[in-house]
């Protein structure tokens, strides 16, 4: 896979998983009133996410706190420094990543449901009944023949995001995150249905909830806006 694509596959993966924190911050601090919550020490005892049934227990509580909050917000979080270093070792001219950033990304996230967790097991099952690859950056990626580069791709929704390859008799987690960056290897709309199947199937294995990337539920409107926008994207570059 190209320097470039690994640079940005690396800054989406940081976009999705500080967003995904929302989904399983701090227990102790859902049980405090709302006005308590916005005080700034509240960041300082947010802990990492606990990966039990606790967190799938508490997911309307998790989605009444996500309102408004985008992928936008968390991007300025980002610190992309040390993913050069990862990808190129050796001197480094900028902090910058070499090309251009995508034009867009589309996420889906699939949170586990009714005090579930998702365990490695049932996520290579599904990972194999959807025809994904476990590749670069310990992610699962969907690959085109013919090319290098994912039409989409699936990460850990908790921290930090990717997954452990000699641990999946223990893993845990309370849910995924599918994303797909244009522009891509196929068309926009071609691999948006791809994509979106391949969540629904995975929510159907997974006994996930499928969410939008404001982390509200997927709905039909949601889905038929997408659909039109993939359509009008490659539209603007035939």
């Amino acid at each position: 896979m190209e320097t470039t694509t690994l640079r940005w596959i690396l800054i989406i993966i940081g976009v999705v998983i500080v967003g995904s924190i929302f989904f399983f911050g701090n227990p102790e601090k859902k049980r405090k009133p709302k006005a308590s919550r916005k005080k700034k020490d509240d960041v300082s005892q947010r802990r990492e996410p606990t990966l039990d049934g606790a967190a799938a227990a508490e997911t309307e509580e998790r989605e009444s706190e996500l309102e408004g909050i985008s992928n936008e917000d968390v991007q300025g979080e980002l610190e992309i420094g040390g993913a050069e270093t990862a990808t190129e070792p050796g001197p480094r001219a900028s902090k910058q990543p070499a090309g251009p950033a995508p034009d867009r990304i589309i996420t889906l996230f699939l949170l586990a449901r009714d005090n579930h967790v998702i365990t490695g097991a049932e996520l290579l099952q599904a990972a194999l009944n959807t025809g994904m690859e476990f590749g670069d950056m310990n992610i699962f990626h969907r690959i085109p023949e013919g090319s290098e580069r994912p039409v989409f791709s699936m990460a850990n929704a908790a921290k930090p995001g990717h997954f452990e390859r000699d641990e999946w008799n223990t893993f845990e987690t309370g849910g995924v995150v599918l994303f797909m960056a244009l522009p891509g290897p196929v068309y926009a709309l071609d691999g948006w249905d791809s994509l979106l199947a391949t969540a629904r199937r995975m929510s159907e294995i997974l006994h996930a909830d499928m969410l939008d990337d404001e982390r509200n539920p997927f709905t039909r409107q949601r889905e038929a806006q997408l659909r039109e926008e993939m359509r009008e994207y490659d539209r603007r570059k035939s």
